[in-house]
């Protein structure tokens, strides 16, 4: 068998991807996918008492406009809209989120310690050069030692100082000294920042429904039980788990490129000759 566009995983990269080729006219897609279900790690599972299990990402917040409409199309209107209620627990108090745009809720002497290290000489001047001393150039010592060091270390799980902070964007409010001072003085909330202040959620199914749905859309552009077990990128062929050969013209694996290299490919000339092919795209 040979198709033009062979996708590994049937993820959200691996059927947004088929979805555009298929838009554009392109129908010799084929996507293989090892597990029964699409959605790779935004899929979702109901549980033997009828509950609804999100097992990845879970909210739905982008107002990039393609990606919206292709959703509404998806879901058929059935779709609930949330405004984002979020809460940090800290000093044995709810404070809401964005938590440095709200510390009118900690105790006073929180509450000091991050106004002083706000205020002008007490802030990092030199530019960072990781993200834990970006956390101390935009928010002074005081918040990120309450909140910013703690919580980003539970979200990635890796200390701040071996990550970068250019990818931030807008996934991170950065501190106005003058809104911190006037939500204290005046005892203001400031909760509707962000890029997911409003999100969607599927009526049922979970997030993973919506996946669902497109991979269904795809029809037999997309194989589930077909794993991948051999990737020969000199004789651009794959082999399944079935034994099955097929050749393409463009591969695109959606999973880590290191287990690729190491699982389905392999030492030797073929993973070189892949390393090459990256270095000369980068």
């Amino acid at each position: 068998m040979h198709v033009k566009y062979l996708i590994i995983g049937a993820g959200p990269t691996g059927l947004g991807a088929a979805h555009r080729l298929a838009e554009l006219g392109e129908h010799s897609v084929l996507v293989l996918e090892r597990n029964p279900y699409a959605g790779g790690l935004a899929a979702s599972f109901r549980d033997a008492a009828g509950f609804t299990w999100d097992i990845g990402g879970h909210v739905v917040f982008s107002h990039y406009a393609y990606f919206d409409k292709l959703v509404e199309s998806l879901l058929d209107g059935q779709y609930l809209e949330h405004m984002r209620i979020a809460r940090v627990r800290i000093a044995g108090r709810w404070v809401p989120y964005p938590f440095q745009n709200n510390i009118r809720h900690l105790p006073p002497e929180m509450q000091w310690e991050c106004v002083q290290a706000l205020l002008p000489g007490n802030r990092r001047e030199q530019a960072p050069t990781n993200f834990a001393e970006w956390f101390e150039y935009v928010f002074g010592a005081g918040i990120a030692k309450h909140f910013m060091r703690p919580y980003n270390f539970k979200v990635w799980a890796t200390p701040a100082e071996l990550m970068s902070y250019q990818w931030i964007g807008e996934r991170v409010s950065v501190i106005d000294l003058e809104m911190v001072l006037r939500n204290l003085v005046l005892q203001l909330d400031n909760v509707s920042w962000g890029p997911n202040n409003l999100f969607r959620f599927p009526l049922h199914g979970g997030t993973g429904e919506i996946f669902t749905r497109l991979s269904a859309r795809l029809g037999d552009k997309v194989r589930l039980n077909t794993p991948v077990t051999a990737v020969d990128p000199a004789k651009r062929t794959v082999r399944t788990g079935s034994g099955q050969a097929i050749t393409y013209d463009h591969l695109l694996a959606t999973g880590p490129l290191d287990l690729l290299i190491r699982d389905q490919i392999g030492a030797g000339p073929a993973a070189a000759m892949v390393g090459d092919d990256l270095r000369a795209a980068a």
